[in-house]
């Protein structure tokens, strides 16, 4: 008896997966991973990263391994009704070293004061992360049915320039949303997101305070006809403050702040061309400064030095030169007001990335870079900080566009300048560097 009861149960369950099962799952995911020496010995030193952009281009400026997994399935799809989940992990190892490495030190290094250094373990030194995990269903708002409801973790339409690294707009993370709604000539999106911070009290100068859940409202109204394949997109983040009682009363800062960013695309010799102009203003006054513009709103920006208001202007794109010869380039000036006694900072990058197809696997691809800073008392000559590069790289990639992945690389060059010259007690200006490195996606 007990089998024929659970019978129609196991037959409801099986319909219900079967209709359910969409597709199969979908793995797609980004890496990149390389030795690399220089002609004083030892491993090659990085002037950017990941987390803070490369300003004169990241070819030969990578010293980690980093690598996202990402699997993604569609399990239902009914009366155009549909459901998908994603999922991503990644991995940073922040050197070049063993064979095995495990994600923390296999030994604490200590100094002299007992105190943890910071310091590179050839056996460790591995960071693991959920990067994303969130669910998505479109066509589920009757009034919306081309738009996606989502919720969860997950990169949110970001925006980069690819060989800077840099995310000019990221409010990645927490939250919940409605993208892709008709509206007029274009199309909106509405997403609230969190960014937790530490805190420290008002006025205060060690960051010792409770975390503060900062808020975010993110407005988007995208794909607005201009000339002739030229579109607009129009974004608007709001944070604010989210303080509990106690924290009120402590006066740990609830300032509000916001980011806005025009950008126009449009076709230009056989690619496309970018124009981005970006403002951010009080707890969000750095996000037209720094990487991943929009990922962080602080309720109180205590310290001197951090911006109050930044401006961006950019101009990036992909380029056919000939038929065999690409080229990506991106132009970027941007000027950030401070709190505290400083000058008005400034930064100007320019970077240009040639690529020569020489047939359908192999190119030779040459990075020029120049970045110039001003502004911080304490770096460069009375607070001006250059740095020019130029890298050659051979290439084997899987396919003949400048996109093509995964890409074997050799490359050489050198960096020179003022940020060069200070990189080291000897100095790294002029020192000839050669590696090989693996970048991919799929």
């Amino acid at each position: 008896m007990a089998k024929i009861k659970a019978l129609p149960i196991a037959l409801a369950i099986a319909s219900a997966l079967t209709a359910a099962s969409a597709s199969a799952v979908e793995f797609h995911g980004y890496a990149r991973a390389g030795l690399s020496t220089t002609g004083d010995g030892g491993e090659q030193l990085c002037y950017g990263s990941g987390a803070g952009g490369h300003w004169v281009g990241r070819l030969g400026d990578e010293c980690d391994t980093y690598i996202e997994l990402d699997l993604q399935q569609e399990v239902y799809n009914r009366d155009g009704k549909v459901f998908s989940v994603e999922a991503m992990w990644a991995t940073d190892i922040q050197n070049q070293g063993n064979d095995y490495q495990s994600l923390q030190r296999s030994q604490p290094v200590l100094d002299e004061n007992g105190n943890l250094q910071n310091q590179n373990e050839p056996w460790g030194e591995g960071d693991f992360a959920l990067r994303q995990f969130f669910a998505t269903g479109k066509g589920v708002i009757g009034w919306a049915p081309e738009a996606s409801l989502w919720a969860g973790k997950r990169f949110y339409q970001r925006k980069d320039v690819h060989w800077l690294d840099l995310f000019y707009v990221n409010n990645s993370g927490y939250g919940v949303g409605l993208e892709g709604v008709d509206v007029g000539p274009g199309k909106m999106s509405f997403a609230w997101t969190n960014f937790d911070t530490p805190s420290r009290i008002q006025g205060g100068d060690e960051a010792n305070g409770p975390t503060i859940q900062n808020n975010k409202l993110d407005v988007r109204f995208s794909g607005i006809p201009l000339w002739s394949g030229a579109s607009l997109e129009l974004i608007g983040i709001y944070g604010f403050a989210d303080l509990t009682d106690a924290q009120d009363d402590a006066d740990y800062g609830d300032d509000d702040g916001y980011f806005l960013t025009a950008e126009i695309s449009h076709p230009l010799m056989g690619g496309f061309n970018k124009i981005v102009v970006q403002y951010g203003a009080d707890s969000m006054g750095h996000a037209a400064w720094a990487n991943h513009g929009g990922g962080e709103s602080l309720n109180n920006p205590w310290w001197d030095g951090q911006q109050e208001t930044s401006v961006r202007i950019m101009d990036f794109g992909v380029i056919k030169l000939t038929k065999d010869l690409e080229m990506g380039y991106s132009v970027l000036y941007q000027v950030a007001e401070t709190y505290g006694d400083y000058d008005d900072l400034k930064r100007l990058s320019i970077v240009a990335r040639p690529t020569y197809k020489w047939n359908d696997v192999m190119s030779t691809a040459v990075e020029f870079g120049y970045s110039d800073d001003e502004g911080y008392p304490w770096e460069g000559d009375n607070g001006e900080y250059d740095l020019y590069k130029v890298m050659v790289s051979q290439n084997w990639s899987a396919g003949k566009s400048f996109w093509a992945r995964p890409q074997i690389r050799l490359y050489a060059g050198s960096f020179w300048g003022e940020q060069a010259e200070q990189r080291t007690a000897d100095g790294d200006d002029g020192n000839f560097r050669f590696g090989a490195q693996v970048e991919a996606w799929w």
